[in-house]
């Protein structure tokens, strides 16, 4: 059972971060959450990690200034939704940067530790306790009002999932067990551990070769971190609308779009927003006036025919519904391992929840993959990252 009280959660994902004061009762009710949520300015994504650490203490120590709690201590719990080795529930090792951040100094490092530093100096009575990744703050915070909760998924900025697996087959834990390298009591009642899978990483050794196209490849050369997180290149937020503008781009030189005129800012990396994606498929086939709106006013497109129009959001939906049904695919491999006949989903993800077809696109695949006797929910877990960090803070608090 979770205790009561009041918890801070931490939630770096992306290209926002969020400070959140949660409530917990105890009981199997809804969190109630308060919370800031602040872009992350370029400069401190690729400068360096004190700098980053810095900026996100400075700003925990003001949204407690603001609710005038500089005077109470607080647990929190941090969701850091970069690949790292966890040794501990507060000893987090980061491994790489992904989603756009390059700071310097943190590969190696114990992010607990560096955001404890940033924090104690800004003098905030606050104890970081506790390191999540966002894909287990959802399961844990889906898990909080449904029992049946094995399995977390985002599906945002980036793309991972997290599920309950048997602790017997967990072939790490064994080893440490045999080797004497494990504290026994940590794990004396445990029956499942969770496991975060990393599947943004998925297709990096060729995996998905035979699936990707030219513009995979090209999107993947221009990254910042070539050849790594192939899958979620392909169904993550942060690059979909890129997706979209390479394959307009291909279009325009072909001839088939814009009379042949590439406008000018579609000349430009990152200039097709992955919202325009969710903006013009909001469109009924027939009306597309969304989609006219994206061309005309936020790409300036000096002139858009009708079938202008319903070429780009023609290709809007195929790159959508690529990355809905790998997803889905994803999580039907998840469900068939573990083996669950009644299993729901935590999701959380600004993609999932903003795209209107998204979820659709995802159960229509999940119908087809798995076999009747697998029987799944999908659960919006707003905020859930947040929620279930500061609920793994308190349960480990002490």
């Amino acid at each position: 059972m979770t205790k009561c009280g009041q918890y801070l959660a931490l939630d770096l994902g992306g290209t926002n971060f969020r400070v959140c004061l949660v409530t917990l009762s105890g009981k199997r009710e809804p969190p109630i959450v308060e919370q800031r949520t602040h872009a992350i300015p370029v400069e401190k994504m690729r400068g360096t990690g004190a700098e980053l650490f810095d900026y996100l203490a400075a700003n925990i120590y003001e949204f407690l200034q603001l609710r005038n709690l500089l005077d109470r201590e607080f647990k929190l719990g941090f969701t850091y939704s970069f690949p790292c080795e966890q040794a501990g529930l507060n000893t987090s090792f980061h491994v790489r940067w992904t989603k756009g951040f390059s700071a310097s100094g943190v590969v190696g490092r114990n992010v607990a530790d560096l955001l404890q530093k940033s924090i104690d100096k800004t003098g905030a009575k606050v104890k970081c306790v506790a390191v999540v990744n966002d894909t287990v703050g959802t399961l844990a915070a889906c898990s909080l009002e449904d029992k049946r909760c094995a399995v977390g998924l985002i599906v945002g900025t980036g793309s991972n999932a997290a599920y309950l697996e048997d602790i017997d087959k967990v072939e790490l834990i064994t080893a440490r067990k045999i080797s004497g390298d494990l504290n026994e009591e940590e794990v004396a009642h445990a029956t499942s551990v969770v496991i975060n899978m990393e599947w943004g990483a998925f297709g990096d050794y060729g995996e998905l070769d035979y699936y990707r196209t030219e513009y995979d490849e090209t999107l993947d050369k221009e990254s910042i971190i070539p050849g790594k997180q192939k899958f979620e290149k392909m169904c993550s937020g942060m690059y979909l609308g890129e997706i979209v503008r390479l394959v307009l781009v291909d279009l325009i030189d072909k001839g088939l779009l814009f009379q042949g005129q590439i406008p000018e800012r579609l000349r430009n990396k990152d200039s097709f927003h992955t919202k325009y994606i969710t903006e013009t498929e909001r469109d009924p086939p027939h009306l597309l006036y969304s989609t006219s709106y994206v061309l005309t006013e936020d790409l300036l497109v000096p002139t858009v025919t009708p079938q202008d129009s319903r070429i780009v959001r023609y290709v809007c939906e195929v790159v959508a519904s690529r990355a809905a049904h790998l997803t889905g695919a994803g999580i039907a491999a998840v469900l068939e391992h573990i083996k669950r006949p009644e299993v729901s989903i935590g999701i959380d993800g600004s993609l999932y929840k903003l795209h209107p077809r998204f979820r659709e696109r995802m159960t229509d695949i999940l119908d087809k993959l798995l076999p009747p006797s697998i029987r799944f929910r999908l659960r919006l877990s707003e905020d859930g990252s947040g929620k279930g960090a500061a609920a793994i803070a308190a349960v480990f608090s002490g």
